[in-house]
């Protein structure tokens, strides 16, 4: 009998520890990761690299749903709308094809914002550690970011922060829309060559 129970107790505790590992935002480690974030550390989003050429989009994010050059034909706009509620977009230059910018925006309202979020982080397999600004307060964005490099009110009320990079080679944006609750709501995140 103290065999079983003892195979039991063993049993039990190692399913208990590789329940409190450190992938993703559930163990202490991963935590640990995501409260020193940066604007140097945005050199990955959505699982797309800087550098990226668009020819590894696909390997990246998956497949695309659409795509139009912008009027001025320098850049070509890839549309990832694979998630209701959530457009995902990735701006690549016309010439080097490679990774300029890349957007995020969750439309939804209360009722579904949190779902939406979900369905997103599932289908892009978006890092938690990014992920975790979506819904965010202005002030919780801050905490983790510091003090952004602009801070400005635009039309209706809309706040936007924006961080710069030490040598200008990321730029992160965050939007908050009051009409949401002020979460934050989009990110743009811009990558200079």
């Amino acid at each position: 009998m103290k065999r079983i129970f003892f195979g039991f107790t063993a049993a039990f505790l190692l399913v208990l520890a590789s329940c409190s590992g450190s992938s993703g935002s559930g163990g202490s480690e991963g935590a640990e990761k995501c409260s020193d974030v940066t604007v140097e550390d945005w050199d990955t989003f959505l699982g797309i690299d800087y550098g990226t050429n668009e020819r590894d989009l696909e390997d990246k994010i998956g497949k695309f749903t659409g795509g139009e050059y912008t009027a001025d034909s320098t850049a070509f706009v890839y549309y990832f709308n694979r998630v209701e509620r959530v457009p995902v977009s990735v701006w690549v230059n016309g010439a080097t094809g490679d990774v300029e910018t890349i957007f995020i925006e969750v439309l939804s309202y209360e009722d579904n914002f949190d779902q939406d979020v979900e369905n997103a982080v599932e289908e892009f397999k978006i890092d938690p550690c990014e992920s975790r600004f979506l819904g965010m307060q202005q002030s919780e964005v801050e905490k983790i970011m510091g003090e952004p490099v602009v801070s400005e009110t635009l039309d209706e009320g809309v706040k936007s922060i924006s961080y710069d990079s030490e040598g200008f080679e990321y730029s992160v944006n965050f939007k908050f829309y009051p009409e949401q609750g002020n979460k934050c709501t989009s990110i743009s995140l811009n990558w200079f060559y």
